[in-house]
């Protein structure tokens, strides 16, 4: 058992996702968080609390909708907004799935997020409401199961009626890395740590840009620009092929390839390209794919795989995976495998792309001096 949990130190792979926005919201990605939770005068408990994106219409207009799942319950939802004011909650509801509008609604998140930002929400824990004052205390360094990140420490503490202490680490473009809850009552202390383990983001396909619109005279109603239609070519007589000439037929002989369902990349450049060989002190290793007629709502499950490191783990060790359910027939999807605190473990290992469990592309890397 120890030398199983010295393996998950050295080659635990997680994932991050770009910072070009607050907080990744395109249907299908996904946080997944390790959560530990201590009562006064029991043994800790730990679970996996799984958080997913998607949309769903509220009052007409389509937001953005957050799942939080425990052992594959949903035990919480949240409707929110995010924009340049922030994350802010505007509806809620728990496992009945009853849903409640929240008015006001709840910033989660004010923007600009700097150190001295300042919010307040009124909220319920527990059943007994409550009123946050929420303080952005400090931006440090936080090391979770999915590597090193610099966070924006937020702090909340409110003693109306229960003691409750909450901190968050928050990076603009990931998300919530860490938390935890300190709740006191007379004669009982609960704490709650959730600590982020990998995040997958599913990248949504640019719309093509809108057609032209041409302005008309006389004040007619404008119209969208189309190509000119071409000139048909007058009709001559077309002379009969040479015997030598003439196609020749199919080979049926040869193999039929089907067509490929995932493009995959593994490479150090974030933006892209394909490498296979890595050092030891590479920072981050970025695994990108993407799906080409994929069925509807197909499972995308990404491996990595510790083929062989010597005897720290047993041949084809499979060190971390996350799956993704692709939005459309063309979705794609990126994350990256994060560094662990005391560097890569030398030797090979592979990752693995399925398609609704079918092994699908396999990509074998090699880490060294």
């Amino acid at each position: 058992m120890r030398k199983l949990f010295l393996a998950i130190e050295l080659l635990l792979a997680a994932v991050s996702v770009r910072a070009d926005q607050i907080l990744p919201t395109v249907e299908g990605t996904s946080w997944e968080y390790d959560s530990t939770e201590t009562l006064t005068g029991a043994a800790p408990v730990r679970s996996v609390v799984t958080v997913r994106a998607g949309k769903q219409l509220l009052d007409g207009k389509e937001v953005v909708k957050f799942e939080t799942l425990s052992g594959n319950i949903v035990s919480k939802t949240e409707l929110v907004s995010v924009d340049g004011n922030g994350i802010t909650c505007l509806a809620r509801s728990g496992k009945d799935g009853k849903l409640t509008k929240l008015n006001p609604p709840e910033p989660i998140i004010a923007a600009p997020l700097k150190v001295g930002a300042a919010w307040e929400l009124e909220s319920e824990v527990s059943g007994i409401k409550m009123r946050q004052h929420f303080t952005v205390v400090a931006k440090e360094g936080v090391t979770v199961p999915a590597g090193n990140f610099q966070a924006f420490h937020l702090q909340c503490e409110d003693s109306s009626l229960l003691s409750i202490k909450l901190d968050r680490w928050f990076v603009p473009g990931t998300g919530l890395v860490k938390e935890t809850t300190v709740v006191r009552v007379p004669g009982m202390l609960q704490r709650v740590v959730l600590e982020l383990k990998k995040v997958t983001e599913v990248i949504s396909k640019p719309q093509a840009p809108p057609s032209p619109v041409v302005a008309q005279p006389d004040g007619k109603q404008p119209t969208v620009a189309s190509k000119p239609e071409a000139t048909p070519s007058p009709v001559a007589a077309t002379p009969a092929p040479k015997p030598s000439e003439v196609p020749a037929p199919p080979d049926d002989s040869k193999p039929v390839v089907p067509p490929k369902k995932l493009t995959v990349e593994v490479s150090s450049d974030p933006a892209a390209g394909l490498k296979t060989q890595f050092k030891s002190d590479v920072a981050n290793i970025y695994v990108r794919w993407h799906g080409h007629d994929l069925p509807q709502g197909a499972t995308i499950r990404v491996a990595w795989v510790a083929e062989d490191v010597g005897d720290i783990v047993e041949p084809n060790f499979v060190i971390d995976e996350t799956e993704t359910v692709a939005p459309a027939p063309d979705a794609s999807a990126r994350f990256t495998l994060g560094r662990p605190p005391d560097g890569w473990a030398e030797g090979k290992y592979r990752v693995e792309f399925y398609v609704d469990e079918l092994l699908i592309e396999t990509v074998r890397v090699s880490i060294g001096r």
